[in-house]
Order: C-alpha cells, then sequence, then structure tokens
C-alpha cells in the first residue's frame, strides 16, 4: 500500500518544506519564499521613484538613481545618528534612509519587544509586567507614539510582534519627527501594504498577504507631528496634540532619537517633559548606538520622572534573519561603496511607568504565544548566563 506523509517543518532561518514519501521514492519540494521585509522595500523604493518621476515629468530615473546612491554612501561612510541628524527634506535622502535602515530598525524593535515580552512574563503563573498592555490588547485596541522614527519603521516592527505573537488587536499610531516631507513618503509605503489588483482574479503572494494582514491592524493610518527635541515649545504646552498623544499611547518609541541631540541643553526639559506625560502602565522602548551620553541621559531622566528599568540590553548585537537575502536588493545596492548594512550594535532599554494594577492571572495565552515566550526565554539564557525569569512576589 502506498503511504503519504506529508510533514511541515519550520524553523526561524529556514524554509517550510513538504515532504512526500511515496515507498522508496522520496520528494522534497519547496514552498513559496518566506515573506521579508526587504522585498517589500524594493517595491516601496520602485513605487515612489515612479511616483516622483511622474510629478516632475521626467522619462529617466538617472538623476534620481545617482543622487540616492551619493546619499546611501554618505549615509553608510559616517556613523548614522537617527533621522534628526541628517537632511531629508529631499527624496533622494530619504529613499536612501530607507534602503539601508528601515528593515533593519523593524526588526530591531520587534526583536526587543520579543525578548523583552519574554523576560518579563512568566508561563508557570501566567503573569506578566506588561499586564496593563496585555489588557489593552484584550480589549482589541492600543496606542503608539513614536518620536524621530522617519518612516515610521518602529510602527511597522510593533506591528511584526503583534503578528508574531499572534495578538488581535486594531493599533493606533501616531509620530513626530523634524522633517515634514516624511509624512507623504510614509503615507505611500504604507499604501503599498494593502494588496490591490486591477485583475479581480489575481491572488496575492505570501509576502502581499503578510504585508495586508500587518497593515489591516492600524486603525487610521498614522497620525503626523512635526517638532524636534531642539526646538521643543510645543512639548512644554499643556494640552498639545503631542502631550495627548503621548499621554493616550501604550507604547512610546525612541528609535536612535537622542544620539544627535544629547548635548543640546534644551533637549532634558524636552524629554522630561514627555516621559511625565506618559500615563501608568506604559511602556517606553529605547533603541541607540551604545557610544555617547543618550543612554545615561535617559536613564537617569525616566528615573526622576518614575519610571521603572524592566528590560535592558547594554550592548545588544542583531543580525538580520537568513530569509532577509542580500541579493533582493542587489538592484539598488549593486552600485553602493559598501553593502547594505546587515548588524547592528545597539543598547536596548525598555521602560515602564509603574501603576496600581495587580500582576493578575492571563487567562486568554494561545500556543503560539506560549511557544514563542519560551523560544525567546530559552535564547535570552544561552545568550545571558545571568539572566533570571521575573518572579511577581519578587518585582
Amino acid at each position: 500500500n502506498t503511504t503519504n506523509l506529508l510533514h511541515l517543518l519550520s524553523h526561524k532561518n529556514c524554509n517550510i518544506m513538504a515532504v512526500v514519501s511515496d515507498d522508496n521514492i522520496e520528494k522534497t519540494v519547496p514552498d513559496e519564499p518566506r515573506p521579508a521585509v526587504y522585498r517589500f522595500v524594493q517595491e516601496a523604493l520602485d513605487a515612489l521613484i515612479v511616483k516622483h518621476n511622474s510629478k516632475i515629468g521626467e522619462k529617466d530615473d538617472g538623476n534620481l538613481t545617482g543622487d540616492l546612491n551619493k546619499r546611501c554612501n554618505q549615509l553608510n561612510s559616517a556613523k548614522y545618528l537617527g533621522t534628526m541628524e541628517h537632511s531629508y527634506e529631499e527624496m533622494a535622502p530619504r529613499l536612501a534612509y530607507l534602503l539601508l535602515h528601515f528593515t533593519q530598525h523593524t526588526y530591531l524593535v520587534n526583536s526587543i519587544l520579543s525578548d523583552a515580552y519574554a523576560a518579563c512574563t512568566n508561563l508557570q503563573s501566567r503573569t506578566t509586567v506588561f499586564n496593563e498592555l496585555m489588557r489593552s490588547i484584550d480589549w482589541g485596541r492600543i496606542s503608539i507614539f513614536s518620536f524621530g522614527g522617519g518612516p515610521a519603521a518602529d510602527v511597522v516592527g510593533v506591528l511584526m510582534w503583534l503578528h508574531r505573537f499572534g495578538f488581535q488587536t486594531k493599533v493606533q499610531a501616531a509620530m513626530a519627527d523634524t522633517c515634514k516631507q516624511w509624512e507623504a513618503t510614509t503615507n505611500s509605503v504604507f499604501k503599498m501594504m494593502q494588496f490591490e489588483s486591477e485583475d479581480d482574479n489575481a491572488k496575492p503572494t505570501p509576502q502581499q498577504k503578510y504585508t495586508h494582514n500587518l497593515w489591516k491592524r492600524l486603525d487610521g493610518g498614522i497620525k503626523y507631528f512635526n517638532s524636534s527635541l531642539k526646538s521643543p515649545t510645543s512639548l512644554f504646552k499643556s494640552g498639545s496634540k503631542e502631550m495627548i498623544a503621548i499621554g493616550q499611547a501604550d507604547i512610546i518609541t525612541l528609535p536612535f532619537a537622542l544620539s544627535s541631540v544629547a548635548d543640546a541643553p534644551e533637549t532634558s526639559n524636552a524629554l522630561q517633559g514627555m516621559l511625565n506625560a506618559v500615563k501608568p502602565g506604559a511602556l517606553l522602548v529605547y533603541v541607540d548606538h551604545t557610544e555617547g551620553g543618550q543612554t545615561e541621559l535617559i536613564n537617569n531622566l525616566a528615573y526622576w520622572c518614575g519610571m521603572r528599568r524592566i528590560y535592558f540590553m547594554k550592548e545588544m548585537n542583531y543580525t538580520m534573519p537568513k530569509y532577509e537575502e542580500a541579493d533582493i536588493l542587489e538592484n539598488y545596492a549593486k552600485d553602493l561603496d559598501d553593502p547594505v548594512p546587515r548588524e547592528s550594535k545597539v543598547t536596548a532599554i525598555v521602560y515602564k511607568k509603574p501603576s496600581g494594577y495587580s500582576y493578575d492571572r492571563r487567562m486568554k495565552m494561545s500556543r503560539r504565544e506560549q511557544n514563542n515566550i519560551k523560544q525567546a526565554q530559552i535564547r535570552l539564557k544561552k545568550s545571558n548566563p545571568d539572566f533570571k525569569l521575573f518572579r511577581p512576589s519578587f518585582y
């Protein structure tokens, strides 16, 4: 008798394979390529360049491509200091940022939240330091505020984290940046995450399904504010739109936002005003370079503003997943002096504003969520021998 066996083998760094056995004959059939953010970035760059050239009436994108390569080489050769260090009013620098840093920043935020949630969760008692955030997720809606995130790569990172753990919730997102032009570029990028086709019979690829599932979590797009820590006038105003958005947020992100402004005297006052506005139970996700005084600054201000550090990695070494193949971006990266960065060394910290809620037992914890927590805890124990799991009675 013929027996057919179908095994689905899944791993973080390999594609899914279907193995079919028929007596003495075994065939291995590869599945569709795993969705990669690089592939989405390539499609976004193609569409943005076409859209840019159609507005200015150019048929050849040679000038823009040449300027893009020049900007990429500038950002690659110098230490990257976030969106507030360079000018992004022109199109070429924004495209260079998308090519060099967008994918890496999405995975950084996704990885930091995954590890922090695993480190702060006790599977045995089903309690977590993220209890207020989990309560909002169970209610079906959370709010995110990003400061200095440029094209909202950190927002995509949060969406990837929610998708990774199977959290079904709507997300309201707002962000502030010094460059007004990021708003139009970001709206165009997020519009591409929707699956739209002129052919009614067209079926979405795994890549399009993945990005569309991320986009469906957004409720109303992303609200933009033109603000800067160097000119913090609006941040000090009671009842300003920025302060209201910060006060409503469940997750606030600071992705490489302090590197270029940590030494400015007005930065401390602006940050203190922002941290004071954070609501009880909310999380602050900080990621920046290991060098410089920005980490000491945020640690001191967070302490004085009553926030508690719940996750801390002084030197976090991160490498892009293998399925994010560098060849995907070959059309844009082949003429660069240096390859697109795939490794990063950063400082990652997650703070929480304490609240009066107790660490109640979570009744809704899917198998997918539990497996992701276990995998992250095993990985943390291997890389950090002194790692200790969260214990409610000792926190």
